[in-house]
């Protein structure tokens, strides 16, 4: 597979250079980094800016540093947890819109809402600011994903052609039934679920099976989980802050191993499925 190698450690290889020959480095670098198929764009599905209610932050300036120095050319960004004064996270959408206003190139904007607050007049003027997504957070905002609510603000979301980011995972509950509840309401959502949907996997997968518009992130995953999925559901995501560009690169490096994914496969999780999902509906 020809290409270019990212992950861990990468600005240490960059360094040594032709230096590098023990044959034991070699291979332990190859075990740490992910081998990006040439002419293959890095996209990451899943970045937060702003300041978390947990004291995680993000700024974009930082973000796009970090991009630069792993090799990630775009990256979907939505608040963090800062729903503001009114709970409606419009402040905090606007930041994000105008970050990506400023490097267009670099950042893809997501709006994000709480299904009960105010989320029709957060999301029209998210949609006219640029967004181009929806993320939710079932946990942080407390809602069920088959709720009366976050079904409405689905529908209004891939009504605008928005794909639907979902957290799903770590302190959700039992996710299967819900969001094949979801999916009954709604059948032509576009979503991620994030984290692999780690906690309920298996659920999860067998749950949106026959919905090829439904993909999982690779952020802070399993990696059983993703060796199990068809890498055509699956995106690279990173959590930053709360995850970082080399861990998540190097999470893919290593289950395209243990899976056996060929370059095609790889190019499509390193960026070609999350921007065809950004582009419409799968055929």
């Amino acid at each position: 597979m020809s290409g270019r190698l990212l992950g861990q450690d990468a600005s240490v290889l960059a360094a040594a250079g032709a230096d590098v020959q023990a044959l034991g480095e070699i291979e332990e670098w190859a075990r740490r980094a992910v081998v990006v198929p040439a002419g293959t764009e890095v996209v990451d599905a899943h970045v937060h800016l702003g300041v978390d209610r947990d004291g995680h932050k993000l700024a974009a300036a930082d973000l796009i540093a970090d991009m630069d120095a792993n090799g990630i050319g775009r990256a979907v960004a939505f608040p963090a947890d800062e729903p503001g004064s009114g709970g409606d996270f419009r402040d905090a959408n606007r930041r994000v819109t105008d970050a990506a206003a400023e490097h267009p190139d670099r950042i893809i904007p997501f709006c994000r809402v709480d299904p009960a607050v105010g989320a029709d007049v957060a999301m029209g003027e998210a949609h006219a600011s640029g967004a181009r997504g929806l993320k939710l957070h079932p946990v942080a905002q407390r809602f069920a994903p088959e709720a009366d609510e976050c079904v409405a603000v689905v529908r209004a979301a891939t009504d605008l052609g928005w794909p639907v980011l979902f957290h799903a995972g770590f302190g959700a509950r039992a996710l299967g039934p819900a969001f094949a509840a979801l999916l009954d309401c709604v059948p032509d959502a576009r979503l991620i679920l994030a984290h692999g949907g780690r906690g309920d996997h298996r659920a999860l997968a067998a749950a949106t099976a026959g919905h090829p518009d439904v993909l999982f992130d690779t952020s802070i995953a399993a990696l059983p989980d993703l060796a199990t999925l068809p890498p055509a559901r699956v995106v690279f995501g990173s959590d930053r802050p709360y995850g970082d560009h080399a861990q998540a690169l190097h999470l893919v490096g290593c289950a395209a191993r243990v899976a056996g994914w060929d370059a095609t496969a790889l190019h499509g999780v390193l960026g070609g499925n999350l921007m065809r999902m950004l582009e419409g509906p799968a055929a």
